[in-house]
């Protein structure tokens, strides 16, 4: 059983990891990260049920947005959040660790060597969780400003519910982390679909309870299937369409070529991406199945792994599910890597657990054979994998924060500023503004429409922009055409530079 002191330490752990990935420069994955960031100030300055109006899920914009409305419409605030939440998906993943490991009963096999004593639960536990929290992609998704951290911890809590004793009280509160899970991301759909499924299976099993008991478990099953049955009810309402925002994924990928990949490559993408960006946690397992193999740990492996047989099927059933969506063009991501975070977080408790099981039972030459083992394996994956295979570049976009936040401080509200789109680095700039209603965008760079010309190509188009914007300050590059006309910006970041025109 996991105490208090110990659930401090993975909150410090996770804190700790953080602070690395942020000394290292990191700051955002994409810049989906200020996308959010904008459309959260937005809402904390109109809130709406919806806050999008796209195809984005709106439960981390209540979140966010809510914050903002309490602490001001910033990036740090935006971040902050992230952060915090980072820090309680942590605690949220080990007290799912604390279930999977408690609830198995006592193991066979041979004891342990050199007179150990026994495998402690709380330790297999507290090591899983610690991994869970410091691997790369968990420490960077526990600043960034996106939702996928706390979606696959709620989604990973709920599938530990369905282990062990059948408690009315812990499924229910499965149901309700699933609850705030689908309303934040499409690829825990699957999941919740499952975990309803098995969960109305339960109660159906459970005959001998009383109704109230029953009764709790269908609510739960209710609740996985809540957020998914009242987003399609309102994109039916709101939308004309049950299904408008699965296909406004489904064009915007069609519009970036993602149709263009081959059938095989498309089918296995979710399953290669996992190995190929998360590599050391893969090998670690590895090692410790080909450990469970040795005839005298395999009764120990299999009471660590019995637990783990529900979490692993609803694991497996989401990796199938969105495979087969993202053959067929429906997939609900294009960053297939965090699409499977929960399954990148379960790995990472099985391997805790494995290796505070297995390793105290094993003999002195299984224990250096499997050193030796995951030291080639980590060297195979750092020079590499992780060398050959690189993922995604990430994009802290300084310069365009540095003049957002230049312009927050000499712009004054509600005064519009004329922004020049040459990328997505716009969302950066508007998200460090903290003002998305005085940003007007050059042009749109929405590639399901047809492409237009900057403004700032075309200087002697600027006049008029200015008048239809109703804008008298501009941002934009230095380097670009309307720059020469603009005469000496106000203020220089990098390649940006803010212009001030003259009141007519």
């Amino acid at each position: 059983m996991l105490e208090r002191r110990d659930l401090g330490l993975v909150a410090l752990v996770k804190v700790i990891a953080v602070a690395i990935v942020i000394a290292t420069g990191f700051r955002a994955v994409s810049d989906d990260d200020f996308a959010r960031v904008v459309i959260a100030q937005d809402f904390a300055h109109t809130p709406k049920l919806d806050p999008t109006g796209t195809s984005w899920l709106p439960f981390p914009f209540w979140i966010t947005g809510a914050a903002m409305l309490g602490a001001g419409r910033t990036l740090l605030v935006a971040r902050v959040t992230a952060f915090v939440l980072g820090v309680l998906s942590a605690v949220l993943v080990a007290l799912a660790a604390e279930r999977l490991t408690k609830n198995r009963s006592t193991l066979g096999g041979s004891a342990p060597t050199s007179g150990a004593a026994p495998p402690n639960p709380r330790t297999a536990a507290l090591l899983g969780a610690v991994l869970a929290a410091v691997f790369p992609w968990s420490a960077r998704l526990g600043v960034a400003t996106v939702p996928e951290l706390p979606t696959a911890a709620l989604a990973l809590f709920a599938m530990a519910s369905l282990v062990g004793p059948r408690e009315p009280r812990a499924r229910l509160f499965g149901g309700l982390a699933l609850l705030g899970a689908t309303l934040s991301r499409y690829d825990v759909w699957p999941i919740a679909a499952a975990f309803a499924a098995l969960t109305g299976l339960d109660a159906l099993r459970e005959r001998e309870r009383s109704f109230k008991s029953r009764a709790l478990f269908i609510l739960a099953a209710t609740l996985a299937l809540l957020g998914p049955f009242l987003w399609v009810l309102w994109n039916h309402f709101a939308r004309g369409s049950a299904f408008d925002s699965l296909d406004r994924v489904a064009a915007y990928r069609r519009a970036l070529g993602g149709d263009a990949d081959a059938l095989l490559s498309r089918l296995f993408a979710y399953p290669l991406a996992m190995a190929r960006h998360e590599p050391e946690l893969f090998s670690a397992l590895a090692v410790l199945l080909a450990l469970a193999a040795l005839p005298s740990l395999r009764a120990a492996a299999r009471e660590v792994l019995r637990p783990y047989a529900r979490p692993l099927v609803l694991a497996l059933f989401q990796l199938v599910t969105l495979s087969a969506a993202l053959v067929k063009d429906g997939a609900p991501t294009h960053h297939p890597e965090r699409a499977l975070l929960v399954g990148l977080l379960l790995c990472a408790l099985l391997v805790g657990n494995l290796a505070a099981t297995l390793l105290p039972r094993a003999g002195r030459d299984a224990r250096l054979g499997a050193g030796a083992a995951a030291i080639a394996l980590l060297v195979f994956s750092l020079v590499i994998v992780r060398r050959w295979f690189r993922g995604e570049d990430f994009v802290p976009r300084a310069d365009e924060v540095a003049i957002g936040a230049a312009a927050r401080a000499l712009v004054p509200p509600g005064e519009r500023i004329l922004v020049e789109v040459r990328d997505y680095g716009h969302f950066a700039i508007t998200a460090a503004l903290g003002r998305p209603e005085d940003v007007v965008l050059d042009r749109d760079l929405d590639p399901r429409k047809p492409a237009s010309a900057s403004t700032f190509d075309a200087p002697d188009g600027l006049s008029r922009r200015l008048a239809e914007a109703r804008a008298r300050f501009l941002l934009g590059r230095t380097a670009s055409p309307a720059a020469a006309v603009l005469g000496p910006p106000r203020v220089v970041h990098g390649p940006f530079g803010l212009w001030e025109q003259p009141s007519r």
